[in-house]
């Protein structure tokens, strides 16, 4: 197979589709539950096009993602089939953007397809990979930001839309997940450190990245929303949380990548010789791989599918590994190695088997209410996310951490005008109390009282 890929033929990228529709299969015949991201992004969907994001509908998720999550709504509904194959199109594209990367910018010293084979089994470390996330989305803007860095590096030629651009990618990959902010500071620091670089166009990837957050404030100052933008997207995703795995899961589900990696480091300082523009890609996309730990960092709710802004640099080293095994045999032998362990871990870990792999977290917990209530518009107030995944969004509070403000204090002036707004413009059929909560809410909204039944935590529009 790694002479396959080896050979510098554009057509080499239909075998990497085969191979991994096939490595797909399993995952996609047989598919787990939503994750809560996946039904974080089915309610918001369903409500962005009817809703002002942050206004009317209360939660952080960015807005070019909820503008994704409309249009999947639109184009495929519910169906997590059609969205997972939409993801591995996006993920097919990358990998073989990335080799082409590679190729135009002469980083090794012969013309070959392995880091797109690399690139593509790595997004099948983990089965959450292969979901439409806003990872996926946002890191395909990021490959097309590296590449901007590699042209201005190499300096063939001097444009400034190549900086302007560069701060548009990254800037409009913040608006689908905002800690890709972290890559402005990481690509200022690499073009000030590899590339002829002046204030000017310092400046010009800034500017690029401030416009395209300025036209958003403008939006919302336009209708006098900007205090809502603020705390529900930009504070609001500045809120930390726990991650989804254990450290004990992601050593084990990045055991054999880490491993890989490592091996590449000490093949290439020992045997790679580098052109002085191919050592400054290595050192690049080594430095790279530190900005993405830095992001990774600041990231609320590690999941394993954040990590594939690992996956260029990962592809790069790995790649450059096996290109110089001078035994072909061997070399063969670790590209199986690879993709075998990958896959072997990709397939056992979901069915449980590992048990060092717990991906209890990464969905939501049965709700209680899972058989009383389907296909309705329902209102949780509190954590059961899970009742989503067979009913819709009613009075637009998608995120609790974010819309316990209004029930928490509803004798806020502010507070009371919100929630009538939303029982009088999006009514909930249902509504979850588990912490009792809307007694004080009804007390400010007398008139929504009288339409609703109370048996227990439940209240039933009549």
């Amino acid at each position: 197979m790694l002479r396959y890929f080896r050979i510098n033929d554009p057509y080499r990228l239909i075998g990497l589709l085969v191979l991994m529709v096939m490595a797909s299969l399993p995952l996609l015949i047989d598919m787990p539950l939503p994750t809560i991201q996946e039904i974080k992004d089915l309610i918001v969907g369903e409500r962005v096009g009817n809703k002002i994001l942050y206004v009317e509908l209360v939660d952080r998720t960015p807005p070019m993602m909820a503008v994704m999550d409309g249009l999947m709504n639109t184009i495929v509904g519910r169906s997590l089939l059609a969205r997972h194959i939409i993801a591995l199109v996006l993920l097919l594209f990358q990998a073989a953007y990335f080799a082409i990367l590679l190729i135009n910018n002469r980083a090794y010293n012969e013309n070959t397809y392995v880091p797109s084979l690399i690139f593509g089994f790595l997004c099948f470390y983990s089965f959450d990979v292969l979901s439409l996330s806003p990872e996926v989305l946002a890191s395909t803007l990021i490959l097309l930001a590296l590449n901007n860095i590699f042209k201005e590096i190499e300096f063939r030629v001097d444009r400034d839309s190549i900086r302007l651009n560069l701060g548009i990618f990254i800037g409009l990959a913040s608006l689908i997940v905002f800690s890709y902010a972290i890559f402005l500071v990481g690509a200022i620091l690499i073009l000030t450190l590899f590339a002829r670089t002046t204030f000017r166009k310092i400046m010009l990837v800034v500017i690029g990245f401030a416009l395209v957050h300025g036209i958003l404030f403008t939006l919302y100052y336009y209708y006098g929303n900007v205090h809502d933008l603020w705390r529900n997207f930009y504070m609001g995703n500045f809120q930390s949380g726990e991650s989804l795995l254990s450290n004990t899961s992601f050593l084990w589900l990045g055991a054999i990548p880490v491993f890989f990696f490592v091996m590449s480091l000490f093949m290439l300082n020992r045997e790679a010789r580098f052109t002085r523009y191919q050592s400054q890609i290595y050192q690049v996309l080594f430095m790279w791989s530190g900005v993405a730990a830095i992001e990774l960092w600041v990231h609320p709710g590690l999941a394993p599918h954040n990590f594939i802004t690992f996956f260029p640099p990962l592809a790069y080293f790995i790649s450059h590994y096996l290109l110089l095994i001078r035994r072909k045999r061997i070399a063969e032998f670790m590209l199986w190695l690879l993709i075998g362990g990958l896959l072997m871990v990709n397939y056992t870990s979901r069915k449980g088997m590992i048990e060092e792999i717990n991906y209890t977290r990464l969905f939501a917990q049965p709700s209680p209410f899972a058989q009383q209530f389907k296909n309705k518009r329902v209102m949780v107030v509190g954590e059961d996310i899970g009742l989503y995944s067979q009913n819709s969004l009613g009075g637009g509070f998608a995120d609790w951490q974010l819309s316990r403000e209004y029930f928490e204090n509803p004798d806020t002036y502010e507070n009371v005008i919100r929630l009538n707004s939303a029982f009088e413009e999006d009514p909930p059929e249902v509504i979850i109390d588990e912490l009792n909560l809307m007694p004080r809410v009804f007390d400010r909204l007398p008139r929504v009282r009288a339409l609703y039944d109370r048996e227990g935590v439940i209240y039933q529009r009549r």
